[in-house]
């Protein structure tokens, strides 16, 4: 989501309230939102997201995912 201009650092919140534990189907091939909230929490996975976010930000799109 950073790389497409959204604020990594507002979506676990987002995950949290709009897709939380509840299952819509997609628990065969999506983690929940409190999952992904958890996963995107954790220092060094924010680190890069944030890292990809600003270089959207900054009009020089991203160079990489890895």
């Amino acid at each position: 989501m950073a790389s497409a201009g959204y604020n990594p650092q507002e979506a676990p919140k987002v995950y949290e309230v709009r897709l939380g534990d509840e299952d819509r189907g997609l628990s065969a091939t999506h983690p929940s939102g409190s999952k992904r909230a958890e996963k995107l929490n954790k220092p060094k996975v924010m680190q890069k997201a944030v890292a990809i976010y600003k270089e959207v930000k900054s009009g020089q799109g991203v160079t990489s995912f890895i």
